[in-house]
């Protein structure tokens, strides 16, 4: 199915990694989308833009650190500059933490909600700069199953992961009448760079036998950024391999 992202302009945070990040960038490069691919490591960031332009599409890296909403603003500006537009963020990073609050500084509780929900929100304050001034747009944020499923030793994280859902259903109706939809898509474990050894011990208790792919997790995330889903704003969606 074609999307209708040919001549959009995609700013995706957290693209690199080789995990949902870089497949989400190659995805809307695939579909036709102008992409601006930023990741605080640059090499990263370097490659996939690279890769982008190798694919036929627009494409320059930018090295924000969404932790900063200075340095999101600055991204921003430089896709406007390069592109004139911006009609699609999608927000990927998120930190972990390294165990359970009770175990852990309050400095590193605080990284992972900075990184997790401040650096989603950063992100998403500059990029309605532009979209409310064009009237339009599309923001998919990367949530997870864990704000559901509220795991053990994941209370920070869930907890973030939790926000930016319940944030993402009130701004969908604050931005709505400027065309701007907001979503995020949540996932359990994924087949990422970072999962391989999980996956086989884990696989059986999910309905359809293995863990969804972040190419997978990609799918869904450019359906949600395409016209395609015009219709569909504050929502949560689980790509998760029926995992309850």
């Amino acid at each position: 199915m074609d999307l209708n992202l040919k001549g959009k302009v995609a700013i995706v945070t957290g693209a690199g990694g080789g995990g949902i990040g870089t497949s989400v960038a190659y995805k809307l490069a695939a579909e036709g989308a102008a992409v601006v691919a930023n990741d605080i490591d640059r090499g990263w960031a370097d490659r996939v833009a690279q890769q982008a332009r190798s694919m036929g599409a627009r494409s320059i890296a930018t090295y924000a650190d969404v932790t900063s909403f200075e340095d999101c603003a600055a991204m921003v500006d430089r896709a406007v500059g390069e592109f004139q537009r911006v009609d699609v963020l999608v927000t990927i990073p998120a930190y972990m933490g390294a165990g359970g609050f009770a175990q852990t500084s309050l400095n590193e509780s605080h990284r992972v909600v900075d990184v997790t929900f401040w650096g989603t929100l950063n992100a998403i304050k500059a990029a309605l700069k532009p979209m409310l001034a064009q009237r339009g747009g599309s923001i998919v944020c990367m949530g997870s199953d864990s704000a559901r499923m509220n795991p053990r030793g994941e209370s920070m994280y869930a907890a973030s992961k939790s926000a930016i859902m319940t944030f993402a259903t009130c701004l969908a109706k604050e931005v709505g009448s400027s065309r701007v939809r907001i979503n995020v898509v949540n996932a359990a474990l994924v087949s990422t760079p970072g999962q391989e050894g999980l996956a086989g011990h884990y696989a059986r208790y999910y309905p359809l036998g293995r863990f969804p792919t972040s190419d997978e997790v990609a799918e869904t995330i450019a359906f949600l950024a395409s016209d395609r889903a015009g219709m569909i704003t504050g929502q949560s969606i689980s790509v998760n391999s029926g995992m309850m």
